[in-house]
């Protein structure tokens, strides 16, 4: 079972990954814009990030979820992850 700073940690590896971040995840703190020099996320590089999400955790994050949590920073993707790890990981159990 992952607690909130493995989660975190994993969502970090992740956007590493899926956004080709040449960063450690490590040094990747929450509060980074999304939108800034550093990580420069767009459109399209937020559907890989959930995409990768999903598939990494298992099951389907709503896009309803997505909108509502009005995404700035690095830590609002955790957040929103984190809310729904349960719910992923109970849909792919099912």
């Amino acid at each position: 079972m992952l607690n909130d700073d493995d989660v975190a940690m994993r969502v970090r590896e992740i956007m590493v990954e899926a956004l080709d971040l040449r960063l450690d995840p490590a040094d990747i703190d929450a509060g980074v814009s999304l939108y800034s020099p550093v990580i420069q996320l767009d459109s399209l590089n937020l559907l890989q990030l959930l995409l990768a999400v999903e598939a990494e955790f298992g099951g389907h994050i709503e896009d309803e979820d997505v909108m509502e949590a009005d995404l700035e920073t690095v830590g609002d993707v955790v957040d929103l992850v984190r809310r729904h790890v349960g719910t992923l990981r109970t849909e792919t159990a099912a």
